[in-house]
């Protein structure tokens, strides 16, 4: 069975090209951290290359950008072309099948931190009901 799983960050702007009037492909990567740490003390990231056909391409396009965390299903799958310096290369590549979006798009008044402000004193001892379900 070729089926896998990440939860990651997107790398790169969202790029979506049509190859005929019936089909659109993005070709991306997911940042994916591991769980151990590196001789700096953050956290390891694997870089995941990925393609989306079609529908999945389309999701990506409309809703998703550089640095929002997705979720992918799909399977890996390995092949050659040959690069600009007329070299062969080989890449190894999530297929995605689906996509779950973990973050919202953000815009650019979204992307602030969002301000808050101290709650005042006589708020405080309200008293609230509990309701036991």
């Amino acid at each position: 069975m070729n089926q896998v799983n990440f939860i990651g960050r997107i790398v790169r702007d969202i790029q979506s090209k049509s190859l005929n009037e019936h089909h659109q492909v993005v070709n991306n990567s997911l940042a994916v951290p591991r769980k151990q740490r590196d001789k700096n003390g953050e956290l390891a990231t694997d870089f995941i290359p990925f393609v989306a056909w079609d529908q999945q391409a389309s999701i990506l396009q409309k809703y998703c950008q550089k640095g929002q965390r997705i979720a992918i299903q799909g399977r890996m799958q390995s092949r050659s072309y040959t690069n600009s310096d007329n070299q062969p290369r080989q890449i190894l590549e999530c297929v995605v099948q689906e996509i779950t979006l973990l973050d919202r798009m953000s815009t650019a008044s979204q992307q602030t931190a969002p301000q808050f402000s101290e709650i005042p004193s006589e708020l405080e001892s309200l008293p609230f009901d509990t309701i036991e379900t």
